[in-house]
């Protein structure tokens, strides 16, 4: 197993490290910091230690409110390749979801296939592709024609590409709730 990424001080919050092996099934994530109260999206096999996993094995479907959770209770919310299985409406009410219920600073660490790797293309359930402007259309950009909410308390804190080779490369954000 080899460190894959390290962790990174934003102005805002830290980014979580994690240690991964070339098997996706053999990942190990580092806990969250202690006290803090954390989600995993799309949990499957990917357990996070002290975390609270949400996905569909355990009863949780994205668009649905994350059950018995606060407003403004969380600080961390982890969506590792989870986003690219959703749907454009999908995606938009899960992150509303999201936005009620982290605090202000709270992040959500998000890993997806950059849209140029074979891995972006390859698994039949991907619905959505990202790109480094992705989010920062997604969250900012005014031109489009009213289909898409405008009103976010999230933004970019941090994003970069990684991939060993250029078939699994993969975009790593950090997106921040704001008081704006």
């Amino acid at each position: 197993m080899g460190r894959i990424f390290d962790t990174f001080d934003t102005p805002r919050d830290p980014i979580s490290v994690f240690l991964a092996a070339m098997d996706r099934q053999a990942v190990d994530f580092h806990p969250p910091i202690p006290g803090w109260s954390t989600i995993n999206l799309g949990a499957g096999r990917k357990h996070i230690v002290n975390s609270i996993p949400l996905d569909a094995d355990m009863g949780w479907m994205a668009r649905e409110p994350f059950p018995n959770i606060r407003d403004e209770e969380i600080q961390t919310i982890f969506a590792f390749h989870f986003f690219e299985h959703l749907t454009k409406e999908e995606l938009i009410a899960t992150l509303r979801e999201c936005e009620r219920v982290l605090v202000c600073g709270g992040v959500i660490n998000a890993v997806t296939p950059h849209w140029s790797a074979e891995i972006a293309h390859q698994d039949l359930d991907h619905k959505l592709f990202f790109s480094e402007q992705t989010w920062q259309n997604l969250f900012q950009n005014d031109y489009y024609d009213g289909t898409m909410p405008r009103d976010w308390k999230l933004g970019v804190g941090f994003q970069m590409i990684m991939g060993l080779v250029q078939r699994n490369l993969v975009l790593l954000t950090q997106i921040v709730k704001t008081n704006d």
